[in-house]
């Protein structure tokens, strides 16, 4: 017993002791308990991820060109490296979507065609253009938020040029640099040559920009059109046709599915350095495993036969019958 001043305090070792023990036993049982709740959790999840492709279409789909294998990629476990890469949707004979709603084209079979070269694990992601390289009206043009943000390792069929060279990486090019023309509406007159004070679109984060458009001094009165943007080469021709835009300035594989309706321009103009490849970020391996598969099916006439046959497996008279394929 301590006394302090006028109180007088009983103090009891053993039985804090005791209590402290009681405590300290029960915090430790209940741990116990709740790491066994987790483990058992743990062991009862399957080790293979659910990876769900282009809707839920597992495998090859009957669209053509997709690689992802699920069973290959649970037998090579936790180190074999999944490649994934997006794709859109309106490009020709390139990349559409086909009778049965599945994304299909040129594209997906050199995707499959590469990655089995390379004995790489490559899987398709649909998503707009613009989420692999975006561009606005009276601004520069800017790396997608979808290819930066590693939503994917690599954007299908991509040109080389001045200002995409400075954001991402390129491999080696598959399909011919694209050439560029005037688009405008049929019984419409419009003069290639001089687009003073004209309403021009443009497709968003294409090559064919006001950029390159300022660029080609052949052409005067650039600086005084007025910028329209379009998503898609389908908005891009009903702006045409409702007078939004008195012409588009556009590739060739863009505009074919509209030449029913639109009048091609006679010049050839190329806004690019460098032909059509894998477009990725710069501190990618993507592109090296790449190369090495192409290198491979170029060797061995795999490439020139998917070339070859584009045209009767994928043509149509809206997207055209023709690939630019590079010459080997």
């Amino acid at each position: 017993m301590a006394e302090t001043g006028d109180s007088k305090v009983l103090v009891q070792p053993a039985q804090e002791t005791s209590r402290v023990l009681f405590v300290a036993v029960g915090v430790c049982a209940l741990i116990a308990v709740v790491s066994v709740i987790i483990a058992a959790v743990a062991l009862s999840r399957p080790s293979t991820p659910n990876i769900t492709v282009n809707g839920g279409n597992t495998g090859t789909s009957s669209g053509g060109g997709m690689s992802y294998n699920p069973s290959l990629v649970a037998s090579t476990g936790s180190g074999g490296r999944i490649w994934s890469i997006s794709i859109g949707h309106d490009w020709g004979l390139y990349e559409y979507i086909n009778t049965t709603g599945y994304l299909a084209g040129f594209s997906h079979d050199l995707i499959d065609a590469v990655c089995k070269a390379a004995g790489a694990n490559c899987y398709t992601i649909w998503d707009p253009y613009t989420n692999c390289m975006d561009s606005e009206a009276g601004q520069h043009t800017h790396g997608g938020q979808g290819l930066l943000d590693r939503w994917y390792d690599a954007c299908w069929g991509w040109e080389q040029t001045v200002t995409r060279v400075q954001i991402v990486s390129f491999s080696k090019p598959f399909i011919k640099s694209d050439p560029s023309y005037f688009w405008y509406k049929k019984g419409m007159t419009f003069n290639e040559n001089d687009v003073s004070n004209k309403k021009i679109g443009f497709l968003d984060g294409w090559a064919q920009d006001e950029k390159c458009l300022a660029r080609l001094t052949a052409i005067t009165g650039s600086s005084s059109i007025t910028v329209i943007h379009a998503l898609t080469p389908t908005d891009l021709n009903d702006k045409i046709q409702n007078g939004q835009v008195d012409a588009a300035f556009a590739s060739e594989p863009a505009m074919t599915g509209f030449t029913d309706v639109l009048t091609r321009s006679s010049t050839v103009r190329l806004c690019s350095i460098g032909g059509n490849g894998m477009m990725t970020r710069k501190d990618s391996t993507f592109n090296a495993m790449w190369n090495i598969g192409f290198d491979k099916i170029v060797s061995n006439g795999k490439f020139k036969e998917l070339c070859q046959a584009a045209g009767t497996k994928h043509g149509s008279d809206s997207r055209g019958y023709i690939v630019g394929c590079v010459d080997t």
